[in-house]
């Protein structure tokens, strides 16, 4: 039950000397207590950090229940959820009228000369979203427009193995790091990088290595840059969203239940942060039989996904061969438009 009135404010007024550790002003100043809801004689403190993974959300947590417990509040519960990008610019004005400089972790990164950024993203893992975001890109580089690839997922990149890359990117002499070309597509991506088989990272190190990949690479002038996102709803989603200027998403699914309703918490989680979400894309929906030509649907479809569908793609044996249908061509002309 959210509390209300005297009490609430009570316990808003004991939280106001407690200070955001990074930006160094009052987490009710800036907005960051969402509610306050007590519950079998617990006091349920909801924090919205202004960062995904925030190394420093113990500290907020530890200070919040210190202060509590002298008030006479022994039982408190802290939990923690994460800004949208609107409740992030009002924080940015908040700073900006404090005269404070702007924590880095919280800045929103430049458009630079890039027309389109489009992230291509499930929730649900095992859907071909690195197959298509290859086959998007092949589409717009074929359609004429400068494309490029930003593979976001830090500790499985599939993107230099989709397209048979093996050579490592370098700095300019600005120390600008400079994409690998293959076939007329800029590509970024962590491998690229390091010679680390497997990286094992905490959310705030890949947080920091897409912030950096994307901030510090040299893309020159694109039309689009299609980002591979990883599944999930965590660190690495929510910094591609908050700190990349996206202009929409494409939902990535398979013909299956289970992806479509996994598919609808994608969408919610785009929306929760105020990302236009363009539509969905059905990956291995269905097969051409090599003798007749027929074509067979998989999977089933009870769960339906309320968005507008841009594109089937079919099963392919071969991840090499032209898979620009026309469905893909219409879909990236309507984005660019």
């Amino acid at each position: 039950m959210k509390l209300k009135g005297e009490r609430l404010k009570g316990i808003i007024d004991a939280l106001e000397p407690i200070r955001d550790p990074e930006i160094g002003i009052s987490i009710v100043k800036l907005k960051m207590i969402e509610s306050v809801e007590e519950e079998n004689g617990i006091i349920k403190i909801n924090v919205k950090l202004t960062v995904p993974g925030c190394p420093l959300s113990s500290t907020i947590e530890k200070d919040i229940k210190l202060i509590l417990k002298e008030k006479g509040y022994e039982n408190v519960e802290v939990n923690f959820g994460f800004m949208t990008k609107k409740e992030l610019e009002d924080i940015k004005e908040t700073i900006r009228k404090e005269q404070i400089t702007m924590p880095q972790s919280i800045e929103r990164y430049e458009k630079k000369n890039i027309k389109k950024i489009i992230a291509v993203y499930s929730a649900k893992g095992g859907v071909g979203k690195s197959t298509v975001v290859k086959i998007l890109a092949e589409t717009a580089n074929s359609l004429g427009y400068k494309t490029g690839i930003l593979d976001c997922d830090i500790s499985g990149p599939s993107i230099t193995t989709l397209f048979d890359l093996n050579t490592k990117a370098y700095a300019d002499k600005n120390e600008k790091i400079i994409p690998v070309l293959k076939n007329g597509i800029k590509i970024m991506s962590v491998d690229m990088l390091t010679d680390v088989k497997a990286i094992i990272w905490r959310g705030p190190l890949v947080s920091s290595a897409i912030k950096q990949m994307y901030n510090d690479t040299n893309w020159g002038n694109l039309d689009i840059l299609l980002l591979d996102l990883p599944p999930g709803t965590s660190d690495a989603p929510i910094t591609v969203f908050q700190s990349i200027p996206v202009d929409g998403v494409l939902v990535v699914t398979t013909p299956q239940n289970l992806s479509n309703i996994v598919g609808k918490k994608t969408i919610l989680m785009a929306k929760s942060l105020n990302i236009p979400v363009i539509g969905l894309i059905e990956n291995m929906s269905y097969f051409i039989c090599s003798k007749c030509g027929e074509i067979n649907e998989l999977g089933s479809k009870d769960e339906r996904i309320d968005l507008p569908l841009l594109a089937k793609i079919p099963f392919y044996r071969d991840l090499n061969r032209e898979a620009a249908t026309e469905e893909i061509k219409t879909a990236i002309k309507n984005i660019m438009k």
